[in-house]
């Protein structure tokens, strides 16, 4: 990243203020995420849309969920190929690795990619077996792992 260019200002206003007040009063639960690791109780894959904030829709604390975000929450069906795929290798590093219990796809109201993509889920994970439906909110759909 050499000719990369400074965060802008506002950007940085606000990560000061934040290291400042919610970091300095938490240091101890931000030291032992990062000593300890994750251990994500859930994986969410959700929209990149800006205005889906998945954390805050279910109250989370940081490290409870596991995230992956891409257009339209989009859940390729699984390919053994050995190429690369994104999601999939997401949930399989959130299943095998860090052994979430539930994965849950959230969408949400008027939305461009769904639209033109469709959205795709094929119920199996990659080395866990198939996935078993639990139920569903009014957007998101959750799958026990």
């Amino acid at each position: 990243m050499l000719n990369a260019k400074p965060l802008p200002t506002y950007l940085l206003q606000r990560y000061h203020g934040w290291k400042a007040t919610t970091y300095f009063e938490n240091r101890a639960w931000y030291k032992r995420l990062a000593t300890e690791g994750q251990r994500p109780r859930a994986m969410v894959i959700s929209c990149c849309d800006s205005r889906v904030h998945v954390t805050s829709i279910f109250g989370a604390d940081q490290g409870e969920f596991f995230i992956h975000r891409n257009i339209a929450n989009l859940v390729p069906p699984y390919e053994p190929d050995g190429a690369q795929h994104g999601t999939s290798a997401a949930v399989e590093y959130a299943v095998t690795a860090l052994k979430v219990s539930h994965l849950l796809i959230v969408g949400h109201s008027n939305r461009g990619g769904q639209g033109v993509h469709g959205h795709v889920f094929r119920r199996r994970a990659a080395s866990r077996g198939n996935l078993e439906f639990c139920g569903a909110l009014d957007g998101p759909a959750a799958f026990r792992l």
